[in-house]
């Protein structure tokens, strides 16, 4: 089985060492050259309970002609992991899964939020389109060292219902002798869903707040701001026709518990002034409500704030 990771950000890095670790035939694709260049000259370093340790791995990279993607003499992979936050999904990204898939292999999807599935169903077949959800922990301490923060799970399914065949199966085996506790879904949309719904309060609570995941339900004032949160995500979700979990408060705080000294993506996100994944997150909430007559007001209220706080654009009146 040969494997292309695309992305170099933390879990695409830690995916790719784990799986390179395991002796799959495994490359990593970056977006720069250089750090393409740094990762075939030093490996993927790991950083796990204080240990470190380095495994080799083939680089390329995908907007620099510094170690290139091959010509197309390479064959293509029989899977590609998609592990770029999706405002990174833009057309010379799409033209290199293009690239890698072929005419048969299969694309994984590991972003948070919604959306994405959409703008690559209008490059590929919704039959080679897999979603991912994983709670595993990464830190991505350097363009070629990685921390391994937490340990959890991993679940990928079809983005439409089918979960059979044995190349699924083979998937799940190679995902969990790397090291991922790993299970196949055919609810994929509903998972997805849930970890949106836990991402809606914590990523832009955190980032305002300018909070660690673990110090965001430490008072009263801020648990009833992510209760209002959640139960507005909640509305949206239960008129969009998606099934979501009864603990999911529950989940909501065990994850915060699970990931206290976190810095959310988002909070890393406004902290070093780059634009972050409200649109996918929240924004694709407040899409969901208004299109089904769901008030989202506090969503509506963290979707403008991040957005003021995210690098200015030139005002148009």
């Amino acid at each position: 089985m040969r494997i292309a990771c695309v992305g170099a950000g933390s879990i695409g890095m830690l995916v790719a060492f784990r799986l390179a670790a395991a002796g799959t035939d495994t490359t990593l694709i970056t977006r720069t050259g250089e750090q393409a260049e740094l990762l075939n000259e030093t490996g993927v370093h790991l950083l796990n309970g204080g240990a470190e340790s380095v495994v080799a791995i083939r680089a390329r990279s995908y907007e620099s002609k510094t170690a290139p993607l091959p010509d197309g003499a390479e064959k293509p992979y029989d899977w590609v992991f998609l592990t770029v936050k999706q405002k990174h999904i833009t057309e010379p990204l799409l033209d290199t899964l293009h690239h890698l898939l072929g005419e048969q292999g299969k694309l994984v999807c590991f972003q948070n939020g919604i959306g994405h599935v959409e703008k690559l169903e209008e490059r590929f077949p919704l039959a080679r389109i897999y979603l991912a959800v994983t709670t595993e922990g990464a830190k991505k301490l350097s363009p070629s060292r990685v921390a391994h923060t937490g340990q959890g799970w991993t679940t990928i399914g079809h983005a439409g219902t089918d979960i059979g065949g044995k190349e699924r199966n083979l998937l799940e085996k190679t995902m969990n002798e790397a090291g991922f506790r790993t299970f196949l879904s055919n609810q994929m949309i509903e998972i997805v869903w849930n970890k949106l719904l836990i991402n809606a309060v914590i990523n832009p609570l955190t980032a305002l707040l300018r909070l660690r995941n673990g110090e965001l339900p430490a008072s009263e004032a801020r648990r009833r701001l992510m209760r209002d949160l959640l139960e507005e995500g909640l509305a949206a979700a239960n008129a969009s026709g998606i099934r979501t979990r009864e603990d999911v408060w529950e989940q909501l705080l065990d994850v915060c518990a699970k990931t206290a000294g976190n810095h959310s993506s988002m909070l890393q996100d406004v902290s070093e002034g780059r634009i972050t994944e409200i649109d996918w997150i929240n924004g694709a909430m407040l899409e969901a409500g208004a299109r089904h007559g769901v008030p989202m007001p506090h969503h509506e209220s963290v979707y403008r704030l991040i957005k003021a706080a995210e690098p200015a654009e030139p005002a148009t009146t």
